[in-house]
């Protein structure tokens, strides 16, 4: 199992020579596994777009079978997923899981003026699945499963296990101040990578930015630490925050948990090879 970080920015897209090392996009997660050449995907930020064109590409290496789960129904969680080709392949097959209605949010998202054409024109197979609390999804001999997170409307956290390995991706989420989250600490408990909310730094976050659903490092190693993960990785980068501050961040994160590491477009982790 691999994960694959294409979009890894918060809030809007950022391009330019400041963003070069981590990247631009917004929120999107590739899920490599290794029981079924099927795509899991998470979110359809702006990186979804690439990830597309590389599926489309390699069509003939892969089921055709794509699981898009939607943390939430934010613009930059859901804004690339109206330029991702393969839902406009008829031979593929899109299944789109959130909890949440996927449909009618997508719909919207498409419709009159805000985009030129609809929903249906996708020609790929879709099916829609509303996740229920309890609920667990099976891709091959992968798990797929959610708890709530606290963030305006809620957002969604997930973990993947395949064949003794594990990965935890927890974003958008807000901490309490001086309060651990109980349930995603004991929901991330020994995974292998902990993908965790670090949009803020802990100056800013008192400085007011409480309340806006984010979170910070300073949190993110506090939480990796309860859950006793393997490796923890910054997410959703602030788009105020450029290569130089992201540095910055890593390294004083590093610091206090060594090997924690700040999201990068492109960048590759296999839970195998920590």
């Amino acid at each position: 199992m691999q994960v694959v970080f294409w979009g890894t920015r918060g809030s809007i897209p950022v391009s330019g020579p400041k963003y070069v090392e981590f990247g631009g996009n917004t929120p999107c997660l590739q899920i490599r596994l290794e029981s079924v050449s099927d795509a899991l995907i998470i979110d359809s930020g702006s990186g979804i777009r690439e990830l597309g064109l590389q599926l489309a590409r390699s069509a003939d290496l892969h089921s055709r079978a794509v699981h898009l789960f939607l943390t939430h129904a934010h613009w930059d969680h859901i804004q690339g997923f109206p330029f991702f080709v393969p839902a406009y392949i008829p031979s593929f097959k899109l299944g789109i899981y959130c909890t949440k209605d996927a449909r009618l949010i997508l719909e919207n998202q498409m419709r009159t003026p805000f985009f030129p054409v609809g929903l249906d024109v996708m020609l790929a197979k879709r099916e829609f699945h509303l996740l229920t609390p309890s609920e667990g999804v099976q891709i091959g001999e992968a798990t797929v499963r959610h708890i709530p997170l606290p963030h305006p409307q809620e957002s969604t956290a997930f973990r993947i296990d395949e064949r003794g390995h594990s990965i935890v991706f927890a974003t958008d989420t807000e901490h309490s101040p001086g309060q651990l989250n109980e349930a995603l600490a004991e929901f991330a408990a020994g995974a292998d990578i902990l993908i965790y909310d670090a949009q803020y730094t802990s100056e800013e976050y008192k400085a007011g930015k409480q309340g806006w659903g984010h979170s910070t490092f300073a949190e993110a190693i506090r939480l990796a630490e309860a859950a006793g993960v393997r490796r923890l990785v910054l997410y959703s980068h602030d788009p105020g925050h450029d290569d130089e501050m992201l540095k910055a961040i890593e390294t004083a994160a590093a610091r206090e948990r060594p090997g924690t590491i700040s999201a990068r477009d492109g960048l590759v982790l296999d839970p195998a090879q920590l």
